[in-house]
């Protein structure tokens, strides 16, 4: 019996040693009988959690109460999924002390809660996370901004790809309507204290809409001009698109309009197509041997692609009516060397002009702004239309290069408007801006010597202040524009319409390197002249040397009045002089014609005359013969850097034909004829123009390099003092001893 009892007692301890690993309770019972039994029962353990403390956590970033947290358990195993937030007070943009309260339940329905803080501090960032916050931060989704800086103090840096789209200070100019879109790269220089980083954001900018004609408004048209006689009309039309302010006509009506500054009756205007418009006309005139030839000139006029296509630059020129004046009086042109322009287009579209064509009570109007149509058809004539709000205003460039009294009265006359008082809308701003970009690329004769694809380079960084400033910002804006082309024959004429008619002064702060030294040099000449005959005002008709041998004549300036003001000083000299000098030492330019004419008093030979267009390559040199005799002389012409434009001209025909010596100091240039350009908001400039006054060189078996004459003339013999009677005799004993 006593073994039996310990077997069983060893089989009990057994069943405790080798029993699952859950938790057992052990209870024994012993009968009376002396018999023991043992019965076990299992307890779930409950889950653990692990990772759960207190934490700090920075001011403003996301929070996550389960981040790092895990709970495990002895029977259902890792119950991280089943975790329950119970309570979170945590407010990351506020700083303080927060609680955030855990649950996990397990199979056993052993529940555990775990409660840990939180303490939101400020968050101390290094300057590169600062950059990088900043920086995601930055989105062109709602339009095109271009931050200074960031929330976290990063200073952003913005360069432009494409300037004349976005510029540097972000500023939007939208490709014209049937553009491509412009995609831009801009690159972001970001500095965060010591920390630098760069990144690259491409924008697309999509283009202008088209324009479609929203009202029409009769207006009067008044011809000024007593050179070209062009009759007024009571009523012109003028349509206005999108709701603007930004006048356009219809070609015919504006060819027709200007009939006796173009010659109207030539030209037709026929549509071609279902979007296309020409304009022809033919010439016919006795060629230089006697046969009759007949010239074909075309401009083709594309609504839908916004293009305006000349055969050559000559279709400008060829339809101009003649002015009352003769210019040309006793010049006979008996032989010229062509070289015939190329074809050209003028993408119109490109600048941001729209042309479009509007059918009304069964009629078709082919539309474009008059500013443009103005450019195109007068550009090559001395007429322009000026509009002002009110009505148009035909004016010759005569009236506008002039500073007599009558002529400054029209000045301001045309200018004068009920628009003076008004503001000018935005589309008017910007018609401006465009305007400038196509003439200057178009019909400015020096683009090419200065190097420049397109004017746009240089424009677009006065495009912000021209569109947002005010009016008068804008009128000052073109201004500066004009000065800053560093050219003497680009000049601010006067601002425009949405003033009170005012003028703004110029000053040598205003001009760039080479008009400074111009007018320096001016201003040395100057007072010479005041020792020299007290005041430069006083300059005599004619002066003479070494015991009347030499005579020097004195032109300060070429008018239609010159040459025969010329020959009227010859027939008072007397018959001891020998030697004539023309002095241009003061003369800063004028007419053409006027130096054309004078040569016929200098030479029995033929007059050569080159020049050349740049826009579409066209080169000219005309033969000339005058009706005047020529006076036998030994000539001279004297010049100073202030010899300009058509001095400088003189001067070059005088030393490639052997006309005349040169002597004194190199002239200052200005190869090109002058022209006005008038902005749809009404300021006026003149501009050199793409007939550029020209040297030749070469030979007809060879061909001729055509060079410009815009950087002046070099002199046969240097003089110190160009005022120097004593200087100017001893050169001229000189150069007849030789």
């Amino acid at each position: 019996m006593k073994r039996i009892l310990r077997l069983l007692v060893v089989l009990s301890l057994s069943l405790v040693i080798f029993a699952c690993d859950k938790t057992t309770t052990t209870t024994t019972t012993t009968t009376s009988a002396t018999t023991t039994s043992t019965t076990t029962v299992a307890v779930d353990s409950e889950p653990v959690f692990s990772g759960v403390q207190n934490i700090q956590h920075f001011q403003g970033d996301a929070f996550d109460p389960l981040s790092g947290i895990t709970v495990s358990d002895a029977e259902d195993g890792d119950l991280t999924d089943s975790i329950t937030v119970t309570e979170n007070t945590v407010n990351v943009n506020v700083l303080g002390t927060y609680s955030v309260t855990l649950s996990v339940t397990d199979s056993a329905d052993n529940t555990v809660t775990a409660t840990y803080s939180v303490e939101v501090v400020v968050k101390v960032l290094t300057n590169q996370e600062k950059a990088e916050l900043d920086i995601e931060a930055i989105s062109f989704a709602n339009g095109i901004t271009m931050p200074a800086f960031g929330t976290h103090g990063t200073y952003f840096y913005w360069t432009s790809g494409t300037p004349t789209v976005i510029t540097n200070r972000g500023f939007v100019i939208k490709p014209g309507p049937g553009e491509e879109a412009a995609v831009v790269t801009l690159t972001l220089r970001a500095v965060n204290g010591s920390y630098i980083t760069t990144r690259t954001f491409d924008v697309t900018v999509d283009p202008n809409p088209e324009v479609v004609v929203t009202s029409v408004r009769s207006v009067e048209f008044e011809g000024t001009s007593t050179e070209y006689v062009v009759a007024s009309q009571a009523s012109v039309n003028l349509y206005f698109v999108n709701n603007g302010t930004v006048p356009y006509i219809d070609v015919q009506t504006f060819i027709t309009m200007l009939d006796g500054a173009l010659d109207s009756s030539i030209i037709s205007v026929t549509p071609e197509g279902e979007d296309g418009l020409r304009v022809s006309y033919e010439v016919e005139y006795e060629d230089f041997d006697g046969s009759i030839v007949t010239e074909a000139y075309w401009a083709y006029i594309d609504f839908t692609e916004n293009t305006f296509t000349v055969n050559n630059f000559n279709f400008f020129e060829n339809y101009i009516a003649s002015t009352s004046s003769d210019y040309g009086e006793g010049l006979n042109y008996v032989g010229a060397d062509y070289t015939d322009g190329n074809e050209v287009t003028i993408p119109l579209g490109h600048y941001n002009f729209d042309l479009t064509i509007y059918e009304d009570g069964g009629n078709t109007y082919y539309l474009m702004p008059v500013a443009v149509a103005d450019l195109l058809f007068c550009g090559g004539v001395y007429y322009d239309v000026y509009y002002n709000g009110d009505k148009l205003w035909g004016i010759d460039t005569f009236s506008i290069s002039s500073s007599d009294e009558a002529d400054i009265a029209l000045q301001e006359q045309i200018r004068t408007s009920s628009y003076n008082t008004k503001t000018m809308a935005t589309d008017m701003k910007w018609a401006t801006y465009h305007y400038l970009a196509l003439a200057f690329d178009y019909f400015y004769g020096l683009k090419e010597d200065h190097g420049v694809a397109t004017y746009y380079n240089s424009l677009y960084s006065y495009a912000e202040s021209m569109i947002t400033g005010t009016d008068v910002n804008l009128y000052r804006k073109i201004f500066d524009i004009a000065y800053a082309m560093d050219d003497l024959h680009t000049s601010h004429v006067f601002p425009g319409y949405y003033e009170n008619v005012y003028d703004i002064g110029l000053s040598i702060s205003d001009l760039g390197p080479r008009s400074t030294t111009f007018y320096n040099g001016l201003w040395a000449v100057q007072d010479l002249l005041d020792v020299k005959y007290g005041s430069y005002n006083d300059i005599p008709e004619y002066t003479l040397l070494d015991n009347d041998k030499i005579a020097v004549i004195h032109i300060t300036g070429f008018t239609i009045d010159t040459p025969d003001a010329f020959k009227a000083t010859l027939d008072k000299l007397p018959a001891t002089v020998e030697s004539v000098v023309i002095d241009l030492s003061y003369n800063t330019g004028g007419n053409v014609g006027a130096v054309l004419r004078i040569f016929g008093y200098m030479t029995e030979n033929p007059i050569m005359y080159h020049s050349q267009n740049p826009a579409d390559g066209a080169t000219v040199t005309y033969y000339i013969e005058s009706d005047y005799v020529a006076y036998d002389y030994n000539w001279y012409i004297l010049t100073s850097s202030v010899t300009f434009s058509a001095a400088n001209l003189m001067t070059s025909i005088a030393k490639e034909q052997g006309i005349a010596t040169i002597l004194g100091q190199d002239s200052s240039g200005g190869a090109s004829s002058i022209g006005a350009i008038y902005t749809p908001s009404g300021s006026c400039l003149l501009i050199s123009t793409n007939n550029v006054l020209s040297t030749r060189v070469g030979n007809e078996t060879d061909g001729y390099q055509y060079i410009s004459v815009e950087n002046g003339i070099s002199v046969d013999y240097f003089m110190v003092n160009v005022a120097s009677d004593t200087e100017l005799i001893n050169i001229i004993h000189s150069d007849l001893a030789e």
